[in-house]
């Protein structure tokens, strides 16, 4: 498909928006604020008349620091109708400050955007580091749309740390991955969404886009908004309202928790079809304490969705198939080795039926839920590989490789993918079921925020006094991980490591920390740390050291 086609697949409503439809945002505190497309239409081709006003078009980059807000889409698709790329900064959660300025100063190094869009939160948090404009959603629009470039977003890979990756998403993997996440969701006309994820997330503005696109309704949220309330969120998922919405696992986690039983039974939840499970390993507990709790409001827990995604492959890669049951397994995890066929010590449901009596993943503590297979239509392969790159048998650990017309161009200034992508995902498949364990090594995901290894072992060297430590990053359990490597004598160090990492993480992830002699820490020739390498040997049982928390 060309680029030109592509683009008009998801910009076309903007010349022609459909009537009595549009984006319902979130008050402040209550209520929802209603815009029809004929005027977030205006809206963009007005901010792109700003921007060409400015000398803004073709290739381009327009950085855009808005909530899920009318100025936020006007701005996104204004930056289209200019021909320019976007990217979605993120916007400041409570008591940022000095870290999300650096943060956000490594994106725009990056991207170096012609113009920075920013709110009235985010603009003070960007002095020095942007030249902040307003949204000016009030001139004359553009009449024609101009045709863009070939890459559509620059997004950002997600998390709040400093060593952000720039992902060249083109206007081609979008329309691709669409034409996936569509099958998933049996998506029929008329059809809604209701998010709360940032735009910053690929899942966040892919779900914004593919509705418009559309031309359905779409009830969206802010991620404080939904921290707040989240019954709010579900009140979208009502018969006319949304039928489609997603969340990482600890949302649904999250709601079940939070939401009361007298919430419950005021919500009707029965034409929710599709509940989308991605942005990190699906945690097979919160997914059966969400289906219970939701279960007397009507919502059928056929809809959930386990899914494996990474925004390198734009953002879908795989999900359960429509109709069949959710399964889980529970692997052998002392015996488990990178490169070597996993044992699976028992299969089951993810959720059995409520009238079973079963104590299968339990809390989900040792389980690993299915995350599907694609299908052929999807234009997306992927294959289980070894350490080389060598395919390996079914049911052996190894990293999930990718190819398909969703996988993006690159990381800017690296070198391109060239449709394969190595994800550094370790996993394995399972009758017919993906499986993935998560990072190898480098980076880790935490509340679907990617975290990278260098920050943190940055703040594990400050809080030690030590140079020759490595952190990497690894799955225990199926829970995310990082073990720290330190060649040094056991001592308080390690406590110190273990408190300065539990505030940067939070209480989810595990912490090992180990201590050894010289020649512990795999290094390159250059020096470097074989995170990949170390993260095979601990899976394997292979690394001498001692643990120490």
């Amino acid at each position: 498909m060309s680029c030109r086609m592509g683009h008009m697949s998801i910009l076309g409503w903007l010349s022609a928006p459909t009537p009595g439809r549009g984006v319902w945002l979130a008050g402040e505190r209550d209520g929802w604020e209603r815009v029809e497309y004929a005027v977030l239409a205006a809206d963009a081709r007005a901010v792109a008349a700003d921007l060409a006003a400015r000398g803004v078009g073709r290739g381009d980059v327009v950085a855009i620091a808005l909530p899920g807000s009318r100025d936020g889409l006007a701005a996104l698709y204004g930056a289209w109708a200019a021909g320019a790329c976007a990217t979605m900064l993120p916007v400041p959660g409570y008591g940022a400050g000095a870290e999300y300025t650096a943060h956000t100063a490594a994106i725009l190094e990056q991207a170096r955007p012609a113009v920075t869009f920013a709110d009235a939160e985010s603009a003070p948090l960007l002095e020095g580091v942007a030249q902040v404009s307003e949204v000016r959603r009030d001139g004359v629009g553009v009449e024609t749309l101009v045709e863009p470039g070939g890459v559509a977003v620059l997004q950002f890979t997600s998390g709040t740390t400093r060593s952000p990756r720039a992902i060249q998403v083109t206007w081609d993997n979008i329309v691709s991955n669409f034409g996936v996440l569509y099958r998933w969701m049996e998506w029929k006309d008329g059809d809604g969404m209701a998010s709360w994820l940032p735009f910053n997330h690929d899942m966040g503005l892919l779900a914004c886009v593919m509705t418009a696109a559309r031309q359905g309704d779409l009830w969206l949220m802010r991620p404080d908004q939904f921290i707040r309330g989240p019954e709010r969120w579900l009140s979208c998922l009502g018969p006319g309202k949304a039928s489609h919405a997603g969340s990482p696992s600890f949302g649904f986690g999250y709601v079940a928790r939070r939401v009361r039983p007298e919430q419950w039974a005021e919500l009707d939840l029965s034409g929710w079809r599709s509940a989308i499970v991605g942005g990190e390993v699906p945690d097979p507990g919160a997914l059966r304490a969400f289906a219970a709790a939701a279960a007397p409001a009507g919502f059928d827990p056929a809809g959930i969705h386990p899914a494996y995604g990474l925004a390198e492959n734009t953002s879908a890669v795989t999900a359960g198939a429509v109709g069949r049951p959710g399964r889980v397994v529970r692997p052998d995890w002392e015996r488990m080795q990178f490169g070597e066929p996993v044992h699976v010590v028992e299969t089951g449901l993810l959720l059995p039926p409520a009238d079973a009596v079963t104590s299968e993943a339990g809390d989900g503590a040792g389980w690993l839920a299915g995350q599907g297979w694609p299908i052929p239509v999807d234009e997306v392969e992927v294959r289980i590989a070894d350490g080389e790159g060598k395919p390996l048998p079914e049911g052996s650990l190894g990293e999930i490789v990718i190819t398909g017309r969703s996988v993006a161009v690159g990381y800017v200034g690296d070198e391109p993918f060239d449709g394969l992508l190595h994800t550094g995902d370790a996993g394995f498949v399972h009758d017919g079921d993906l499986y993935v364990l998560g990072r190898m090594g480098d980076s880790l995901k935490v509340r679907a925020r990617t975290v990278y290894v260098e920050d943190l072992e940055f703040k594990a060297r400050e809080a030690a006094g030590l140079n020759r430590l490595a952190v990497v990053s690894m799955s225990d359990r199926g829970r995310p991980g990082i073990a720290v490597f330190a060649e040094a004598e056991p001592g308080p160090w390690a406590d110190k490591v273990n408190q300065a990492l539990r505030t940067e993480l939070g209480p989810d992830p595990e912490i090992a920390v180990i201590a050894g002699e010289h020649g512990l820490i795999c290094r390159t020739s250059s020096g470097k740390p074989q995170r990949r390498v170390m993260w095979q040997l601990w899976s394997a049982g292979k690394l001498p050291g001692t643990r120490l928390s």
